[in-house]
């Protein structure tokens, strides 16, 4: 500065606000007693607190009442320790024009951090200027290329246009340029102090120790200090960095350019007089809200950002082995089953067939030499409540197809005939089929529950002109519909070689019960294969060779199926509707008496003696069978059991059986339908043998 102005002796002061503190007063005592009286060094500013107000004190004068500006010879320093580590250090000031406010100073000079100027290479601006010198400059124009910034603000802010009428003094030869740059997107600012109007340079300086009182400092004049700086953004909470997170978003944050520290908002109001959220002063209110601004935080990933990627890094060894191992057996099991087809393939054996019947009913008429009717009135054996007839009521041919249907024994004899003092004989007539009197001849009698069985239906064989051993039997026929309805196709032995049923064999194709689906043992929506072998009646092991297969979404009465046989020295085996669809098989290999594994003895201590020969695996399928075709109706057998679907009847009771079953017709007699329904209707019948 000029020639007139004194130094101004600084003293130790803390904000308690900021955590600020100077260089103590001894080295500043120390390095002011060094100094010449009449030296003509630039003053510098003073600290103070940027939120504790400072008492008046009396102005600096010297002898003739001037007023003093004085310089400390040493430079300050500012403890920033709790300033997040940013050094700190108050440079030399430089004078203002007179005619700003002494509050203004005071309040622009407690609530500043002044910037240190550097030049390009990084050091610090020489303090000695020479005036004469092309790189000398004034306080109003900038000392660099760098734009000028004060408070964060830039020369296109209105708050900078009220600080370009601040006349920037010259920089005595023993001033210096001091301050710090906080980040590397902060261009350089100048040191600037206003200097009160009040205050004018004086030739003159009092001696040293002078006790000299700083202008007072006013509230309004701290408010007026501070510029309005746009409230910088707070990143939300959960933006903040966790301990899981890969990236750091600290790269990311935008760090304004701050020239002074502000208090914060709570401890400034609770400092400043309010009046309904404004500040007054003098007789001016202005808002007082203190705006800060909050910091940027992208949420974007950085540029060149990575993330792990585990399934394209290589796979642990143990890893590696088990995936091999599931491929391996992978292959190896398809290789098993196309060796399993390639096998099944080559044993299939395509037998040559000569036909032996093929009927397909279309000359309009039972060919009774082919067909031969079963009249038999004894239930063969099964306690079954039909009458086995040769009328053309229960077998004949409509349409190119064989109908065999059940109709009512009452319409035929009349109903108390039926029930007392009727007598069938069928002996006497000459059409009985069997040797028993039980099979041929019955009498009706109320007083002892007997009577003449309710239904009538057909048995149709072939037995006395098609039978064959080891060959081919297919049948297309639609079942019956009707409750306790029980159609078969099945074949029986020619001669009973190895005793009575079932020692000499059964081969049922197919067997179904009338009844509809929700018959718990299976309505005409199953139907069933199975051979049947055995010493005596009560040690049949059919079980062993019975299968039952079931329709999902139809009946077997509401369209027609082939039932098929197929029967080798290898194997027998039923199917339906083709080859593929095999319903029981049985591989000749084990002789049936060992695989039946029967007792000893019977239960009365006779002995159970094997009806086949030791070493034959075929017997008692190694004879000659013929073809059945029937419907029956009922049974005592318990093909029907007992307690299922409220049937008529108990199968223990067989003397009251047929009774109970006539008495309820009311409720099965409307499931049996018309002639189509109740019927079994055959399509075709071919029997084959091997040649």
């Amino acid at each position: 500065m000029g020639s007139g102005t004194m130094t101004i002796l600084s003293s130790e002061s803390k904000s308690p606000a900021d955590g600020i503190t100077t260089q103590d007063s001894q080295n500043n005592n120390d390095d002011a007693s060094h100094a010449p009286a009449n030296s003509s060094t630039p003053a510098a500013p003073t600290s103070a607190s940027n939120s504790e107000a400072v008492d008046p004190a009396p102005t600096p004068s010297n002898d003739h009442g001037e007023h003093l500006i004085i310089q400390e010879p040493a430079r300050p320093t500012i403890n920033t320790s709790n300033l997040h580590g940013r050094p700190t250090q108050l440079g030399a000031a430089k004078s203002l024009s007179s005619s700003i406010s002494a509050a203004s100073l005071q309040g622009l000079a407690s609530g500043s951090r002044f910037l240190r100027r550097t030049d390009a290479k990084g050091g610090v601006e020489p303090a000695t200027v020479n005036p004469a010198s092309p790189t000398y400059r004034t306080g109003t124009e900038p000392s660099s290329p760098l734009p000028l910034t004060i408070g964060g603000m830039m020369e296109s802010d209105p708050a900078f246009q009220d600080f370009k009428s601040f006349a920037f003094t010259n920089i005595g030869p023993d001033s210096t340029w001091t301050g710090f740059n906080p980040g590397t997107n902060l261009p350089p600012s100048p040191n600037i102090v206003p200097l009160d109007a009040t205050m004018s340079p004086s030739s003159s300086r009092p001696p040293f120790g002078a006790n000299i009182t700083a202008p007072p400092r006013s509230r309004a004049g701290l408010l007026n200090s501070i510029p309005d700086v746009p409230p910088t953004p707070l990143p939300p909470p959960h933006s903040l960095q966790s301990a899981g997170r890969a990236v750091s978003t600290a790269s990311m944050q935008r760090r304004p350019s701050v020239f002074f520290q502000r208090p914060s908002t709570a401890s400034l109001r609770s400092r400043l007089p309010s009046r309904g959220g404004l500040i007054s002063v003098g007789n001016n209110e202005q808002a007082g809200r203190i705006h800060t601004r909050r910091h940027f935080v992208s949420r974007r990933l950085p540029l060149g950002y990575s993330a792990e990627k585990p399934w394209l890094t290589g796979q642990a060894k143990a890893e590696k082995v088990l995936s091999w191992i599931i491929v391996i057996s992978f292959i190896i099991g398809l290789a098993i089953i196309g060796i399993l087809t390639w096998v099944g393939t080559t044993q299939i054996q395509n037998y040559n067939y000569c036909t032996v019947l093929d009927e397909n009913f279309a000359a309009g008429s039972l060919n009774t030499t082919i067909w031969t009717h079963d009249v038999q009135v004894g239930g063969f054996g099964n306690g079954e409540f039909e009458w086995a007839t040769s009328s053309s009521n229960n077998s004949f041919v409509r349409d190119g197809k064989l109908y065999i249907m059940p109709t009512f024994t009452a319409d035929v004899i009349g109903q108390d005939n039926m029930m007392n003092g009727y007598t069938v004989n069928l002996t006497a007539a000459g059409t009985c089929t069997s040797t028993a009197d039980s099979d041929c001849v019955i009498s009706s009698n109320q007083t002892l529950g007997d009577m003449i069985p309710p239904i009538m239906s057909a048995r149709l064989l072939t037995r006395n002109f098609a039978k064959i051993r080891y060959g081919k039997v297919e049948v297309t026929a639609k079942l019956p519909q009707g409750d306790w309805l029980w159609p078969a196709i099945w074949m029986m032995p020619t001669d009973s070689v190895y005793g009575p049923w079932p020692a000499s064999g059964e081969i049922d194709i197919c067997e179904s019960r009338g009844n509809d689906h929700t018959y718990p043992p299976g309505g005409v929506n199953v139907m069933s294969s199975t051979l049947h072998w055995g010493p005596t009646m009560a040690l049949d092991r059919y079980y062993k060779t019975h299968v039952a297969l079931a329709l999902t979404h139809s009946t077997f009465a509401d369209g027609f199926h082939t039932f098929g046989l197929e029967w080798s020295e290898k194997y027998i085996m039923t199917y339906l509707d083709g080859r593929l669809r095999q319903v029981v098989y049985h591989k000749f290999g084990t002789p049936f008496w060992p695989w039946g594994k029967f007792p000893n003895t019977y239960d009365n201590g006779t002995t159970v003696s094997n009806p086949w020969p030791a070493n034959d695996v075929q017997a008692p399928f190694d004879q000659d069978f013929y073809l059945i075709l029937n419907v029956a109706v009922g049974g005592t057998n318990g093909w029907f059991p007992d307690n299922q679907a409220n049937k008529p009847w108990n199968n223990d009771d067989r003397q009251t059986a047929m009774n109970s079953f006539w008495n309820l017709r009311s409720q099965w007699e409307p499931t049996w339908g018309d002639e189509n329904s109740r019927a079994m209707i055959v399509d075709s019948v071919k029997i084959y043998t091997m040649c």
